[in-house]
Parts: structure tokens; sequence; C-alpha cells
């Protein structure tokens, strides 16, 4: 058990009374960092930083006592990452919308690596060999592997501040890879004509009119899932939806194609009664697309990495270029919260308004 100097520089540690770094001569008098080392039961070393002496000392005392009590008492105060994500995510159905998508990704990702290892066993490493281990399987996209780090940090991070937890971090050790957002997936038109006449043909009608709904409306992938007849204004072509990714109620107006894509779906409901819009097969609200979508990009010839959310992105690419949509109405019908999130579609716009310059040639010749 010690305290000692923490050099910012090279991270080594030193003694109390140096006033440089014994390994690369750095000054440690000002801006002082203090490393406490505390050696458990079963030889594992427990290592902290802190700012100042006073805190360095109350803290190795503290961490001491755990120490003992876990070797004479045999008591462990750090909870199995299995408890933890179980409390958790009960907190997580009733404050986060995608609480559904973490689970399933702890369940594929994270579990079968963590599984009955206690909060303060999990190191750095365990995390960086499931990012190799997912990496070894297939090539994620670098969100995926951003959003196990992230479920992790925050699992932590809830954990710590509802005292379930005292310990570190080990997820903020790793680097979270850099991502593009600025990916813009679009059909072209032949892609939308032989998108459309699988659909005309395809056996699951409700499915298929709900992805033709999707190009026609930009409607996100859950917008369309929660959609209900008493949020549709079939008179006046107007749907409301219903706790959106920008966190509030929008009331959206949609086109004729999409209002008779609204009513052909009325015909398809497995029971009358039915309050969605767009149903699984029993009548309850869709949680998830299975192989419906993949099998509908191989019969249509369609790219196979091209998703479901690129329809969204179809549909304001096509707007924009048009020429005859602004980027401001453009934000309101994808119910973004502010300007930038539309900003990717401007240079489409640009191209839009750059037709609109070359007509001035033809203007003063006609003078």
């Amino acid at each position: 058990m010690a305290i000692n100097l923490h050099c910012p520089k090279c991270k080594n540690s030193t003694s109390l009374k140096a006033k440089l770094c014994s390994k690369c001569g750095h000054r440690l008098e000002r801006d002082r960092k203090y490393r406490v080392i505390v050696t458990a039961h079963d030889g594992k070393r427990i290592s902290k930083i802190v700012d100042t002496l006073s805190l360095a000392k109350k803290l190795e005392s503290k961490l001491r006592t755990q120490v003992i009590e876990k070797k004479m008492l045999g008591i462990n105060k750090s909870i199995t990452i299995d408890e933890a994500w179980n409390r958790y995510l009960v907190y997580a159905k009733d404050s986060k919308k995608t609480w559904r998508d973490d689970h399933l990704r702890w369940e594929k990702h994270i579990r079968p690596y963590l599984k009955g290892k206690k909060m303060d066993s999990v190191t750095p490493y365990d995390i960086q060999n499931i990012i190799s281990k997912m990496k070894s399987i297939r090539d994620y996209a670098p969100a995926t592997i951003r959003q196990i780090i992230c479920i992790i940090k925050r699992l932590y991070n809830w954990c710590i501040q509802m005292d379930l937890y005292e310990g570190m971090n080990p997820a903020v050790k790793i680097k979270l890879p850099r991502l593009n957002n600025e990916r813009t997936e679009c059909l072209t038109r032949e892609e939308i004509k032989r998108l459309f006449a699988t659909l005309d043909n395809w056996w699951n009608k409700r499915f298929a009119l709900l992805v033709k709904f999707a190009l026609y409306t930009g409607c996100r992938r859950g917008e369309i899932f929660n959609l209900k007849w008493v949020d549709v204004d079939l008179n006046n072509g107007f749907i409301v939806l219903r706790d959106t990714k920008g966190g509030k109620d929008t009331i959206l107006p949609i086109s004729d194609e999409a209002l008779n894509i609204i009513k052909q779906a009325k015909k398809t409901l497995p029971t009358p009664k039915c309050s969605f819009v767009f149903p699984n097969k029993w009548g309850r609200k869709r949680s998830y697309m299975g192989n419906s979508w993949t099998n509908i990009k191989r019969k249509a010839n369609l790219p196979m990495n091209f998703r479901f959310h690129g329809l969204r992105h179809t549909y304001a690419s096509y707007l924009a270029s048009s020429g005859k949509v602004s980027l401001y109405t453009l934000q309101k019908l994808l119910t973004h919260k502010t300007p930038q999130m539309t900003q990717r579609y401007a240079h489409l716009s640009d191209t839009a308004l750059r037709q609109g310059t070359n007509l001035l040639k033809s203007l003063i010749e006609d003078i």
C-alpha cells in the first residue's frame, strides 16, 4: 500500500519528496497528482489517481478497509455485471426509447463475455476483447462498436450514480471509433421502379404498404410502428407522430399517395378493432421487421447494405434536388430539431439553385 506522485507526462510514479519525475524529468511542483496503490488479497493491484494528498490518504484508508473486509469477512460490495444490467434495464424501460435495441446488443455482444463477473473485476482489456471478438466475426460498422462501448459506460455510470458500485468505469479508457454520420443513402430512379414492382406483387401486403409509406413520407421506422388510427386525419391529410426522436409530438402533412396507402392498409388489418395502422400479424404494435426487408431488397435487386432508414434519405434527397422545397421546409417535414441536421442535403439543393442560374442567358436573349 502506497501513495506516490504521478507524472502526467509519462504516467510514471515517483516518491512524494521528488521534484522531478525520475523517468522523464518532468517538473512535479505544479498541478501535482497522487497515485494510490493498494494490493488486494488476491494479489491484484488497485490503482487510483487523485488531485490532493489529503484525498489520497482518505482513499488509501478506504481501500485498505475494503481489502481487509473482503479478506477477513468475505464482504464484497461489488455486484455482478448481470445483476447490474437487470436493475439498469428496469430504469431504461421507463426512460429510454431505444432500450430494446440496447438489450439486444447486450445479449448478443456483451453478456456472453462478461456474465458472472463482478463489476470491479471487469477491466478495459475485457471490453477491448469484446470489440476484437466482434471484428473477428464480421466487419461491424464503427457506429455499432461505439454503441457497445457506450452501453457498458452508461451502465457503470448509472450504477455509480445509484450507489450500486464504487470504483472506476473501465469503459472510459476505451477509445471510441470515429463516425461519419453524413452517410446519405439514396435509391436511383431505376431502383425505385424495381422496388415498387416488387412491392406491388409482394405476398405480405401490409408490410409492402409499410415500405411504400416510409418512402412517401420519410418517417422513421419507429414512428411508423407507433402510428395509430386515432392519429390519422384522412379528411385533412395529416398524421400525428407520437414519441418522436426529437421528443415532441409532431403534426405532419402527408401526400395523397401516402393517404391512399393508409386507406389500403385499413383493408389489411388482422382484426377490425386494431389500433395500429401497420400492426404485426397479431394486431399488436410491430417491434421488428424480421427478414422481410432483406427479402424484399434481394427480390428487387437492391444493394444488400441499403438500410430501411435509407428510404428516409431517398425521400429527402429527391425533395431537396427538386429545387421546389427549401431546406427549412425539408427540416420540418423530416422533424429535425435543428437546421444543422438537414444540412447533409444542402449540396442537392445547391445543384437545383445552380440550374436556376443557368436560365440567365436565355432570359437576357429574350429581352
